[in-house]
Order: structure tokens, then C-alpha cells, then sequence
């Protein structure tokens, strides 16, 4: 019988360890792994990206933190585009008195629409962020979901920073102002409107967040919906109609009715915070109504919605750019509408 040489038997040995010692080190690896760090976690896209955008949202941060003192006052944010100045300009008039400027921030999608706010309205702030769309952009298409994939993850930045958040849009006449009303609610997490004829359906560009974990949760799930939806159609023409089953409004309401990660909310009647369907009530039932405000939806267009709110006298803003202060007098100091 031949002999193995003894150099052949060493290798063989030394092959044998470094294979256990391989197989050994790779198991306490896996067992030491932070749980949710695998790939197959379905956050870690939206995390990388999440990731990515927050060393282009400093300047936002940064606005937000001053305006709001770090965290000591509510934020009042929005986000326009170019197309939605006239109604940020509008909205300015009809809340000049109230008080609530200094708390503003404006997020737009391009520097010339900031300086105008800037200029024209110095207590506010305006701050430019990439990747909103220019031009009217209709609801539920491509172009108006990817604006809203991009508010939910700012706001998220903004929230993650502890920041009370009071999300409103500029498409909204302002009766009296409501900040101390939303602010009251102050045993939920937080606080959203109701819309007309759709009881399973809340409105998405109307809430105040108090940031807590709950809050937190819930709007990091809601980014995370958001921002896979925005992967799925980044492809695709603005002008490409969305399923009205995929939006901002329909995930927000999904989680909230849930009450995803044990949300506590409230959501305020459109007798108090009305919408569209107000121009739509009867004279009677109109003067029965005090509401807070009016939103100024269920109308498809920039154009209808101007040519509503003038009809109305719920514009502000005249020809020459100024305010119309009689209209303002009327409907906010005397509650004429």
C-alpha cells in the first residue's frame, strides 16, 4: 500500500480548518447581523434613498428648525410649484392679519419662484427643492404623484427633527385662522380633515403631526409607499393618469384608520374645515356653516379653481399683484362670504 506523502496529508488538514473556520465566522456573522439589515428587507431602497436626499434637504432643515425654534412652534409648510404662485400669493393676502407668516415655510420647485415669495413677502420663508415638477400638474397623474412622493419625504425629514408639523395648501381660503384649534387636539398624534362623501377617505394636504414615535411610524410607512410607487412610475409621462387607488390621500387614509403603529388621530368635519362641496350647499345651509376655512378642491384645474374663488370673492390678489384689501376686510374681518 503507498503512503501519503506527509506534505499532502499537512494540506489536507489545513484545507479542512480553514473551511471550518470559514463556515464558523460566516454563521456568527448571520447571527450577529442587526435584524432588518438583509437584503431582502423592502426598506432598505427607500432608506438609501431617504439617505441620499437628506444631504440635499439641509438648507430645508435648516429653515425649518429656525422658523419653528427648534421644534418650540408649529410649522406651517406647503409646497408650490411656479403654476401655484398666484395661489400662494393670494393665500398671503388673505392671511396677512393673522399672525402666522413668521411660521411659514414655502418649499418650491425652483429659485425664481422662491425669490418672488422672498421678496414680496419677507416674513415668510422660501426654499427651493430639487425634483418638483414645474407646471400644473393634475391630480392623480404622474406628474402630481411624484410631487407628492417628494412633500412625504421632507416632511419626513422635517418630523424625524421633532418638529410639530401643520401641513396646509394654498388652494384654500382662510376665514379665521385655525392653528390654535389644531393645536388643542393634543391627546392624538394627529390631527386630519374629512372629505365630502367619502367616509374612508381623509385629506392629504390638511393635517397637523405632533412629532412623537407614533407619528414618526406612521409617516415613515407612508414615505415608504410613497417612494416605491414613485420608482414604479419615474418612467412615465407627467400627463399619464395614476389609479386613484394608488395616491398620497389613499395610503395616508389605509394607515390612519388602521391606526398603524397604535396612532391615536382626530379628524375634523367639514362643517368646521370645509371643502369644494361647500360652494355646492344651498344659501340656508351655507349661513348655518362658520367654518375655519374653505379648501377650494373637487373642481379639476388651476384655472376653474381661480375662476371659482373669484366668482366667490375668495381671491385676493389683483391684476397689478397687490392685494385686494376690501375683499380681504369682507371675508375675514367681517366673515362675509
Amino acid at each position: 500500500m503507498k503512503t501519503v506523502p506527509r506534505s499532502l496529508l499537512l494540506l489536507g488538514v489545513l484545507t479542512a480548518l480553514t473551511l471550518f473556520v470559514f463556515t464558523y465566522l460566516s454563521k456568527k456573522a448571520d447571527h450577529l447581523q442587526p435584524q432588518g439589515s438583509s437584503k431582502e428587507n423592502i426598506s432598505s431602497g427607500t432608506n438609501d434613498r431617504l439617505t441620499k436626499m437628506t444631504n440635499k434637504t439641509n438648507h430645508v432643515l435648516s429653515a425649518a428648525m429656525r422658523i419653528s425654534e427648534g421644534g418650540q412652534k408649529a410649522l406651517l409648510v406647503t409646497l408650490v410649484n411656479d403654476a401655484f404662485l398666484p395661489f400662494a400669493f393670494s393665500w398671503l393676502c388673505n392671511t396677512q392679519g393673522m399672525g402666522i407668516h413668521n411660521q411659514v415655510l414655502f418649499i418650491t420647485g425652483d429659485k425664481e419662484s422662491a425669490k418672488k415669495i422672498n421678496e414680496k413677502w419677507p416674513s415668510v420663508t422660501a426654499v427651493q427643492l430639487d425634483g418638483v415638477h414645474s407646471g400644473n400638474q393634475e391630480y392623480s397623474h404622474v406628474g402630481y404623484v411624484e410631487m407628492m412622493v417628494r412633500r412625504s419625504e421632507v416632511l419626513l425629514e422635517i418630523l424625524e427633527q421633532n418638529i410639530p408639523i401643520f401641513l396646509f395648501e394654498v388652494d384654500c381660503l382662510w376665514i379665521k385662522n385655525p392653528l390654535e384649534n389644531l393645536r388643542s387636539y393634543s391627546d392624538v398624534d394627529i390631527v386630519v380633515n374629512a372629505v365630502s362623501e367619502r367616509s374612508k377617505i381623509i385629506a392629504g394636504g390638511f393635517l397637523y403631526m405632533h412629532p412623537n414615535e407614533a407619528s414618526k411610524q406612521m409617516w415613515r410607512a407612508l414615505t415608504e409607499q410613497l417612494t416605491d410607487l414613485g420608482e414604479k412610475i419615474k418612467n412615465s409621462p407627467d400627463t399619464q393618469l395614476i389609479s386613484e387607488s394608488d395616491n398620497d390621500q389613499v395610503y395616508l387614509s389605509q394607515l390612519l384608520f388602521s391606526k398603524y403603529g397604535g396612532l391615536k388621530y382626530k379628524i375634523l368635519s367639514t362643517q368646521d374645515y370645509a371643502d369644494g362641496k361647500w360652494y355646492k350647499l344651498s344659501k340656508e345651509k351655507r349661513e348655518q356653516l362658520k367654518p375655519y376655512l374653505i379648501n377650494n378642491n373637487w373642481v379639476i384645474g388651476n384655472a376653474a379653481k381661480i375662476m371659482r374663488a373669484k366668482e366667490w370673492g375668495h381671491w385676493f390678489l389683483k391684476n397689478s399683484g397687490e392685494c385686494d384689501q376690501e375683499r380681504v376686510q369682507k371675508v375675514v374681518r367681517q366673515g362675509l362670504l
